[in-house]
C-alpha cells in the first residue's frame, strides 16, 4: 500500500512550535459539535424517524436510517463540516488526506508526496511497458514522443511546507535519461518551466494554485518545448495555422479544494481558445489526414472544466493538426491501450504519437 513518505512534514497541532491553543481547541470544537448536534438530533423531527419494512436483525434498518436520515436530512452536518474544514486549514494548515497546503493560497496533492517500497519495480515496469509501445507504433511508421510532466510540488517547490521526498528527488530526470537511453525522445519540461518561471512574472502561474493541472500558460510552454523535439525528427507534417484567443477572465475553483471544505480560494484564469485560419483542415474524414496524435490525461483531454486547451497549444506549436486521444481521469496507461486498438488509431495512423504523462503517475499501478 502506497502510504505518506516519511520526510513530509505539515504544520498541525503537533507540532511543539504550534500555539499552545491549537493543542486543545481540535477536542473542545468538537465536543462542541457533539453537543449541539445531539441536541439538533432530538429537536429533529426527519431525524426521529425509523424506516418501515427494513430488517433490523440484518442491519438493514440501521443502514438506511444513516443514509436516508442522518446522512441526508440533518440540517447542521454539511454546515458542521465545513466550518471544521475551514478551521482546519487556516489555524493548522491542514486539508483532507488527498491534498497539502501550501504558502499564498497554493494546494498540492498528497500524491506527488507518497512512496512505497514498490515504486522502484514499478516505475521500471512503465519503462517497459513505454518501450512496448514505441515498438508497436513502429509497426505503423510512427514515432513515440513522450512528453513527462514534472510534478507541480517540484516545480513550485518554493510554495510547499513539505519536501520532496528523498526517494522521488531526482525521479524526473533519472526517468527521461531512461527514455532517451532507450531511443524515445522526451523534451525536458521540467527546465522549461523553470527557465520560464526566472524570466518573466507573466509565468509565474503555470500550474493553477487550487488545482493539480497546468494553467494556459503551462501549456503553451509544455507545448512550445515539445515543437523542437518534433521538429529534429525530420518527417514532413501537413501545414497548418491557427490563431490564440484569450478570453474573459474568469474565477475557478481547483480539483484541489474539494480536500478544504468550507475554504473558498479560487484562480483567477483567462481562458484560451485555437482556432485554425488557414483553408486546411482535413480531419478525420478530410484528404489531408492528421499526422499528430496527442495521448494522454485530463491534462490533454478536452472536458467541461478544461480552460488550458493543450491540444491546440500543440497544434499552434507544431504548426499542423492534432487528433487528440486523451481520456479523463484514466491515468496515461488506460488511454494508450484503447488508442492503440482504436479504429481511430487504424483509420488515420499517425506520424507522430504525442504521450503525455504526469511524472506523478509514474508509481501508480494500472491494470
Amino acid at each position: 500500500m502506497t502510504e505518506f513518505a516519511q520526510d513530509t512534514v505539515k504544520p498541525n497541532a503537533d507540532n511543539p512550535s504550534a500555539p499552545a491553543v491549537l493543542h486543545w481547541l481540535p477536542a473542545a470544537f468538537l465536543l462542541g459539535v457533539v453537543a449541539v448536534g445531539a441536541v439538533l438530533t432530538v429537536l429533529t423531527p426527519t431525524v426521529r424517524q425509523w424506516p418501515q419494512g427494513k430488517d433490523v436483525v440484518t442491519g438493514e434498518a440501521m443502514l438506511t436510517y444513516e443514509k436516508e436520515n442522518l446522512d441526508a436530512r440533518v440540517p447542521w452536518r454539511d454546515a458542521s463540516v465545513n466550518l471544521w474544514g475551514g478551521l482546519n486549514a487556516r489555524l493548522f494548515g491542514e486539508a483532507r488526506d488527498g491534498a497539502l497546503i501550501g504558502k499564498e493560497g497554493w494546494l498540492f496533492t498528497s500524491e506527488e508526496y507518497q512512496t512505497s517500497a514498490d515504486d522502484a519495480a514499478e516505475i521500471q515496469a512503465k519503462l517497459a511497458y513505454i518501450g512496448q509501445v514505441r515498438d508497436e507504433l513502429k509497426k505503423d511508421g510512427a514515432q513515440l514522443v513522450v512528453a513527462l510532466i514534472p510534478s507541480k510540488a517540484r516545480v513550485y517547490a518554493d510554495q510547499t511546507n513539505a519536501k520532496v521526498p528523498a526517494q522521488t528527488e531526482g525521479l524526473y530526470q533519472s526517468f527521461r535519461a531512461d527514455l532517451q537511453k532507450a531511443g524515445i525522445p522526451a523534451p525536458d519540461l521540467l527546465t522549461a518551466f523553470e527557465d520560464a518561471r526566472s524570466k518573466d512574472d507573466q509565468f509565474k502561474d503555470l500550474f493553477f494554485r487550487t488545482d493539480t493541472h497546468w494553467t494556459p500558460t503551462g501549456a503553451q510552454v509544455a507545448a512550445q518545448a515539445i515543437a523542437p523535439v518534433v521538429a529534429e525528427l525530420g518527417l514532413d507534417l501537413p501545414g497548418a495555422e491557427y490563431a490564440a484567443q484569450t478570453q474573459m477572465e474568469v474565477s475557478r475553483a481547483g480539483d484541489l479544494t474539494r480536500y478544504v471544505p468550507g475554504d473558498d480560494r479560487t484562480d483567477q484564469v483567462s481562458p484560451v481558445t485555437y482556432e485554425r485560419t488557414d483553408e486546411g483542415g482535413g480531419g478525420l474524414f478530410g484528404d489531408e489526414g492528421i499526422a499528430v496524435t496527442l495521448v494522454g490525461t485530463s491534462y490533454s483531454a478536452e472536458t467541461k472544466d478544461n480552460v488550458w486547451h493543450f491540444d491546440g497549444a500543440l497544434a499552434t506549436a507544431l504548426g499542423t493538426e492534432v487528433l487528440n486521444m486523451a481520456r479523463e481521469g484514466k491515468g496515461p496507461i488506460v488511454p494508450m491501450r484503447d488508442y492503440l486498438t482504436s479504429e481511430e488509431r487504424k483509420d488515420n495512423p499517425a506520424q507522430v504519437v504525442v504521450w503525455e504523462i504526469p511524472e506523478r503517475f509514474l508509481s501508480i499501478h494500472y491494470r
